[in-house]
């Protein structure tokens, strides 16, 4: 067996015995965990694999240092690995179990230990520390913390361990092609619960994202020696205290960041009959492409997504060993990588890549030097995206140019690729033509053939569970993703979490329509709705935003797991029942369009769900537009984008509603204007039907006049009207105060809307 595969499992698999310890019973079973976890494993024919049986057994020093084992055991690797995802906070002498520590001696471990929200410590300078944990969990994909007291028992972690039973026995199996069923397994079941119970320090790493980082670093280790011709494990890495400390100086690692550009004009500016109906299709090719993008890369370096630290918005990071041979690759995939995207979008869409030499304690941050390796690999990243291209590529592109006069695509304008029959382009035929499919179906496989082209000639079809079964027979060299919905099994690369909530797709009344339809109803004015929003500083936050002497790369990669999740999966449940597409939402943008009043109220719940999964910690800033269903699409954005940029002026954590001027804060947007003002209003006229919309505008007139004069007469329209007096006070003593005033005006402009017909 490929002694690389052994150490992968293994140094995932490392502190499965932290769950069988916390399981157990017996109050008078002390074992550690690294052995507890080993007698676990070790029922599983599967899994006795030397490689796997000594990286579980011996990754604490204390147990390394007697182990009856060679040199070149990769235990010596995972050990290391182990200490640089715990940023070395572990006291090397303590272990989560040892029977030298019982309960009552005092020691730091406390098995029933919640896991604490990663958003506790962040922006904490200015915001404080918050005490925010989560309550146990299995197979929960979004948990919200809360600071309430909790505990986790040992019949939770029996739950845990029966579900690892089951799948250890039927589905896990070890091979390369079923390596990434065992990635998503471990973040199904870990994700919720600590990595370590040592209430001395803070408790806000799940096991999971430990457990992931711990055998991406043991994958880089493991290459960076194997170059050097370094099979012996123990002297390079254990043989003494100053060896051990030396390796932690070497640059070892390559923090790589890839990032996207032209994605927004990509997405926005077509203007064809299907151009609302395509949007989502486009948006759903760029993040595909991205993920393919990451993955290609990663089997070119003989690696795994245990090594992606991030994919979303158009960009990612992924640690990589600091190799001359995975450099080189690099350059190749990125020379050829360059190619495609020439030919394929000339300069309008391309990707850039760097990345950045880096020790073991660069990523732990012991050296202080944590936030220069971030800045060091961005700064080279914006060096790239200036210099794109040379000579080869700008004669590739003149070479692949087209004549001008040639017919243009009617979706996206383009006249530089062929253009079929219906006057639409490869690359707007083949969107348009999966649309539905992305509706219906959840399985994305990319090979040689399929529908939608992507890098490195491979394609992308869009598929059923059923037809993913099938091709799975068929002997070919396939990649199988599934969306929002982990399964496990060969070839099966991983589970993409996707904001896919669209109900003009699946509400039979809407779904022939399209998005298109949210514009109409019975009552009120048919405009479409369109919200464009962004986490506010959130490159300060992760530069600055978790406490120096917490910073590190478990840290950074769990608060960029936790944001991904909310974005990508936890939007669909917010969602719910509303008549909204989700154009785009990962990263930190997101972009909705659907029946107007459904994206502000759907806005301010999204805000609301935001605040709580953060604890207050971050924030976010929106503009809300209004149009015909009828505007072009690149219009839409643009100008929904202009307003988001208005509100993320001065304080921020604001959205703009409707035009810059009308910028509020979130809480005065939902508690002063809706649920105060708004509400007055609708009961008011519910009560007094006979007074009509030209009453109301009479009012809106009056108002939006700041003449005195028009006061007095607004006075004398309220005392001369049938409304009730209650009302008119209230209305009349809202004019008196500016900002009141203003909310007024919003509150009747939006009833006007709710109520006025077309």
């Amino acid at each position: 067996m490929d002694e690389k595969l052994e150490l992968m499992y293994g140094s995932l698999l490392h502190d499965i015995g932290k769950i069988i310890y916390r399981s157990n019973s017996n109050e008078f079973v002390m074992d550690t965990h690294s052995k507890l976890g080993w007698e676990y494993l070790s029922h599983y024919k599967e899994f006795q694999r030397k490689g796997i049986e000594e990286s579980v057994r011996f990754h604490h020093y204390k147990e390394l240092c007697r182990a009856p084992i060679s040199n070149d055991s990769l235990a010596y690797i995972t050990y290391v690995a182990d200490n640089i995802a715990n940023g070395l906070e572990r006291m090397e002498d303590l272990e989560e179990g040892d029977k030298s520590q019982d309960e009552g001696n005092h020691h730091p471990f406390n098995r029933t230990a919640p896991l604490s929200s990663i958003f506790n410590i962040v922006n904490s300078e200015n915001l404080g520390i918050a005490t925010g944990s989560y309550s146990f969990g299995m197979g929960e994909i979004v948990k919200y913390p809360s600071e309430t007291e909790k505990s986790y028992s040992r019949e939770n972690y029996a739950k845990i361990k029966a579900a690892m039973d089951h799948d250890l026995r039927t589905k896990l199996k070890v091979s390369t092609d079923d390596f990434s069923s065992l990635l998503q397994w471990v973040e199904s079941l870990w994700s919720y619960l600590p990595s370590s119970t040592n209430v001395k320090q803070l408790v806000d790493i799940s096991l999971h994202d430990h457990s992931k980082l711990t055998c991406a670093i043991a994958s880089c280790i493991y290459d960076y020696l194997k170059e050097k011709n370094i099979r012996d494990f123990k002297q390079e890495l254990f043989s003494s205290e100053d060896r051990r400390k030396a390796f932690y100086d070497e640059e070892a690692f390559l923090l790589m960041s890839m990032d996207m550009s032209g994605i927004q004009d990509f997405i926005y500016n077509i203007s064809g009959s299907q151009a609302l109906k395509s949007l989502r299709a486009r948006s759903f090719y760029l993040e595909m492409m991205l993920e393919v993008v990451v993955d290609d890369l990663l089997d070119r370096l003989n690696l795994t997504r245990a090594n992606l630290l991030y994919t979303g918005g158009g960009h990612a990071y992924l640690l990589l060993p600091n190799t001359k041979t995975g450099k080189d690759k690099v350059a190749a995939f990125e020379k050829e990588l360059r190619g495609w995207f020439l030919k394929m979008f000339t300069v309008d869409l391309s990707m850039s890549m760097a990345y950045q030499v880096c020790s073991g304690n660069d990523l732990m941050n012991t050296n202080g030097n944590y936030k220069q390796i971030w800045q060091g690999v961005s700064q080279k990243l914006s060096e790239k995206k200036v210099n794109k291209y040379d000579a080869k590529d700008i004669i590739q592109l003149c070479n692949n140019t087209h004549a001008q006069g040639e017919r243009e695509c009617k979706e996206c304008l383009r006249s530089d690729l062929k253009i079929n029959k219906n006057d639409l382009c490869s690359i707007c035929e083949s969107l348009i033509f999966i649309s539905n499919d992305l509706r219906d179906k959840s399985f994305f496989v990319v090979g040689r053939e399929g529908n939608v082209s992507l890098p490195f000639g491979e394609r992308l079809s869009v598929v059923s569970k059923e037809q993913a079964e099938r091709l799975l027979t068929t002997g070919n060299k396939l990649r199988i993703y599934s969306k929002n919905h982990p399964f496990t099994g060969k070839n099966i690369s991983t589970n993409l979490w996707m904001c896919d909530y669209d109900l003009a797709s699946t509400d039979l009344e809407t779904k022939d329509l399209g998005i298109a339809s949210y514009a109409d109803r019975e009552m009120g004015i048919q405009r479409l709705g369109v919200l464009r929003a962004d986490i506010d500083n959130l490159g300060r936050t992760f530069m600055n935003g978790i406490p120096e002497n917490y910073n590190s790369l478990a840290r950074t990669t769990s608060l960029s797991r936790n944001l991904s999740v909310f974005f990508k999966y936890e939007l669909n449940n917010i969602l719910e029942g509303s008549k909204i597409t989700v154009i785009y939402s990962g990263g930190d943008d997101l972009f909705l369009i659907g029946a107007w009043d459904d994206v502000i109220i759907k806005g301010l719940e999204i805000r609301r769900k935001f605040e709580e999964f953060v604890l207050g910690k971050l924030t976010f800033s929106a503009g809300i537009a209004l149009f015909p269903p009828q505007y072009p699409v690149s219009k839409m954005a643009f100008e929904a984008g202009l307003l988001e940029d208005a509100a993320k002026q001065g304080e921020k954590n604001q959205v703009a509603l409707w035009t810059k001027e009308k910028t509020y804060s979130w809480e005065i947007l939902a508690e002063k204007i809706l649920a105060e003002k708004l509400t007055v209003i609708r009961n008011a006229f519910k009560r007094n039907s006979e007074k009509g919309k030209s009453f109301i505008y009479k009012i809106l007139e009056l108002l939006r006049n700041d003449d005195q004069i028009n006061i007095a007469r607004l006075a004398y329209l309220l005392a001369r009207s049938k409304m009730s007096d209650r009302f008119s006070q209230q209305i009349f003593h809202w004019t008196q105060i500016p900002e009141e005033k203003e909310q007024l005006i919003t509150a009747l402009e939006y009833y006007i809307y709710e109520i006025r017909e077309g």
